[in-house]
């Protein structure tokens, strides 16, 4: 097995975060000998709830965290993106005879067996023709393997690793051997490498070009389709090479390694000067209110949380200082496949896209100690899918929470 350090692969200069958001994925493992080599990266930005309904508030939860398998081999397919789900214990459970949440301190830990399946949504892009393929939805199974279990460590500690990502990022810095440090307690490897990129052609690409491009140089990667490739002259040729060498010595070069940080870490900051803003707004403060936030105050201020948790279900859940934070998230996914030969030529794909809605519902405790609304905040979020897609999943969860 092959080993990545965090601070080489996190400044890689094609790497960078995007402008707007973390853009946080992971490699989970590298393994195989040469031909047969085998890269798994894990999208950790979003780590859905999938929990049955009749299954909500009880001892186990369902996650999904998307996971993608590189393969080298020719005759394997070009990458499987499987919606890996885990049984997880619930992070806090409730007694239905009075409505209390109860914290549940039980941890998944990488090396710890973990019961799992391939969700719906995963598939195949086939080696032979460039196109996707369904993989079909797996019977639930049991496996201590070293991917699954440290996927179902990251998939189960949801709430810590986003923890961990933003407490890490300090002003301009980033607290390499701090996230390291807190990971570990999750039995993660402390060198876990962190990369920019989070879709599966994008995993596909750093694949290829990172790790086995030597094999790229040599003309020797795998190419049934014909669609990675065309007979180049010799100018083409040399100058693929040349990109190819370059990027690597990148690597090496401190200057190219400093101003990637530089850029990566503005992105960071900038980021974090949002969510610091979003934070410290305090509601109601005159601010004026989006048509939902003022319908769903309307409806809900001051009425208890235990009504909230009754019609909406499961919610992510976090609590600071004096108030409780319940928030749902609903998600709109297509993945976007592009690719492009040696050349730079698009021989295929399909165009993707990602939108997203949260409702956060803030609760505090009157004087009688009961937790009651106080305030609502609505976000969205949308790349690629239009505000016509935000809006009608934000719509989505205020028309749910007004029944």
């Amino acid at each position: 097995m092959k080993t990545m350090h965090l601070r080489l692969l996190l400044f890689m200069a094609p790497l960078l975060l995007a402008k707007e958001a973390f853009a946080f994925g992971a490699i989970l493992q590298y393994q195989g000998e040469v031909d047969d080599r085998e890269l798994y990266f894990a999208d950790i930005r979003t780590i859905s709830n999938r929990t049955p309904a009749d299954q909500i508030m009880g001892p186990i939860e369902t996650r999904e965290l998307d996971v993608t398998a590189v393969y080298e081999n020719e005759r394997k397919p070009e990458f499987v993106h499987m919606k890996l789900q885990f049984q997880c214990p619930a992070a806090y459970t409730m007694d239905r005879s009075n409505y209390k949440l109860t914290p549940n301190n039980t941890k998944v830990r990488a090396g710890d067996s973990v019961t799992f399946r391939i969700g719906p949504g995963s598939y195949k892009l086939r080696r032979s023709d460039l196109q996707s393929e369904p993989v079909p939805v797996s019977d639930w199974k049991t496996s201590n393997a070293s991917m699954l279990s440290r996927a179902g460590a990251i998939a189960c500690n949801h709430i810590d690793i986003d923890r961990a990502l933003h407490q890490s990022i300090k002003g301009n810095n980033f607290d390499f051997d701090g996230f390291g440090q807190k990971i570990a307690q999750l039995g993660l490897p402390s060198d876990m490498a962190l990369i920019g990129q989070t879709l599966a052609p994008e995993f596909l690409d750093f694949a290829w070009t990172q790790f086995w491009h030597d094999k790229v140089v040599a003309g020797k990667r795998p190419d049934p389709s014909g669609k990675w490739s065309r007979k180049p002259t010799e100018a083409e040729k040399a100058a693929a090479i040349k990109k190819l060498q370059d990027m690597q010595a990148q690597l090496n070069a401190s200057p190219e390694i400093e101003a990637a940080k530089k850029s990566l870490l503005a992105g960071i900051k900038k980021s974090q000067a949002d969510m610091a803003a979003r934070a410290n707004t305090t509601r109601p403060d005159g601010k004026k209110l989006t048509p939902i936030e003022s319908n769903l105050l309307i409806l809900w201020r001051g009425r208890p949380e235990e009504e909230l948790v009754k019609l909406m279900g499961n919610p992510e859940f976090n609590q600071a200082g004096d108030s409780r934070f319940l928030r749902y998230t609903k998600y709109w996914e297509k993945a976007g496949v592009s690719l492009i030969n040696g050349q730079g030529v698009v021989v295929g794909g399909e165009v993707g896209g990602y939108a997203e809605c949260f409702v956060e519902f803030k609760t505090k405790q009157d004087g009688d100690g009961r937790w009651r609304v106080d305030d609502v905040l609505v976000r969205s979020t949308y790349q690629d899918a239009g505000l016509g897609r935000t809006r009608g999943l934000c719509e989505d969860i205020a028309r749910a929470a007004s029944q």
